[in-house]
């Protein structure tokens, strides 16, 4: 059975521990004398979802923690509500008679619910959890700037000033961050403590392959190198590998043929995704830095002053598309990023954008 896993929020059988971010948060969880919030940030395909699958894991096998998945939709605090109930028992639930539309027995609630009784009903239940020396963790996957976000920012702020022993742990888009720096309702955001999924370790990467493979060194970094860290590339390239070898040692010949595949599957699955969620001048910008072009040959490309382009660049630091490689100088951080730049710059091309 092929042990790589690229489809996006699995957790695979193989995993490289990127670095100690899991314990890190646990520890932090555990320690903490006050109500906190983490934002896991990165590019789709960083390893965000696995990330936090880990620490759902780690956190269900303590007693002392009540753990509660959200989806970020607008029932979000219903089920927030109901999750507790059904983890905790609690005697506050009588206050969902106040809702008219929630039984205590089957807990059927309908979309119309009362935020406020039903903040009061969390409200309760977090002291009778407080009471017991427990504490409650909350994790969300891919939040956004969304109603449903804005009503549990404000139930979590609210909690969080009664110092009750409640964690968020939610992952997103770096673009998130940067959309949101006017939103009072959502500065919780920017006040989390702020992880960012960094690439895969390359020592790690080739031991990997050359486990799993039984190939040389040579080749396993060859491949590790292929992925450039990109936590989806490293899966999505082993398991196409796989798939082509069917259990005989890979050579550079089986690499160079299953290497087409791998960038077809890049651009389809993660570059027209990411490419598509950016505004027009970061795609400029990213276009304009194409060749290892220095800022002022970037601002001429894009007619604009350093100032202005510099905005661009901060902003594809910040989503991890590019990195300082020099002064002045910036390149592509995800593997064939430069081919599919070009492929969205050819009118001959699939993945022509018009530029």
């Amino acid at each position: 059975m092929n042990p790589f896993n690229p489809t996006f929020g699995d957790v695979p059988k193989i995993l490289i521990d990127n670095d100690p971010k899991t314990t890190d948060i646990y520890k932090l969880v555990q320690q903490s004398p006050f109500a906190r919030s983490f934002f896991i940030t990165g590019v789709r395909g960083s390893g965000k979802t696995v990330l936090l699958s880990h620490l759902t894991k780690m956190f269900r096998q303590d007693p002392a923690c009540y753990c509660i998945d959200l989806l970020n939709n607008n029932e979000i605090l219903t089920s927030l509500a109901q999750q507790l109930y059904d983890q905790t028992h609690s005697p506050a639930t009588k206050f969902f008679d106040e809702l008219g539309s929630i039984s205590i027995g089957g807990f059927s609630v309908e979309r119309h619910f009362n935020k406020s009784s039903l903040a009061l009903t969390i409200d309760k239940m977090m002291a009778e959890i407080q009471a017991k020396h427990h504490y409650v963790v909350i994790t969300i996957d891919e939040v956004s700037n969304s109603e449903s976000i804005r009503d549990f920012a404000q139930l979590f702020s609210a909690l969080k000033r009664k110092q009750y022993p409640i964690y968020v742990i939610m992952t997103g888009l770096p673009e998130l961050v940067l959309d949101i720096q006017n939103d009072d309702k959502l500065t919780f955001l920017l006040r989390s403590d702020k992880i960012v999924m960094t690439p895969l370790q390359k020592a790690e990467m080739i031991s990997t392959y050359a486990q799993v493979f039984n190939c040389s060194t040579q080749l396993a970094s060859k491949l590790a190198q292929a992925t450039a860290g990109y936590s989806y590339a490293f899966q999505l390239l082993g398991y196409l590998l796989f798939e082509h070898c069917q259990g005989k040692t890979p050579t550079i010949h089986d690499y160079q043929a299953v290497f087409p595949q791998y960038q077809l599957y890049l651009f389809d699955n993660a570059y027209q995704k990411i490419f598509a969620s950016l505004s027009e001048m970061d795609r400029r910008y990213l276009i304009a830095i194409q060749g290892n072009q220095k800022l002022q040959t970037v601002c001429e490309i894009m007619g604009k002053d350093k100032i202005y382009v510099s905005q661009y660049r901060r902003r594809a630091i910040e989503r991890g598309l590019v990195l300082p490689s020099g002064r002045g100088f910036v390149k592509y951080t995800l593997p064939c990023f430069d081919q599919y730049v070009s492929e969205v710059q050819n009118p001959d091309s699939a993945y022509y954008l018009g530029y």
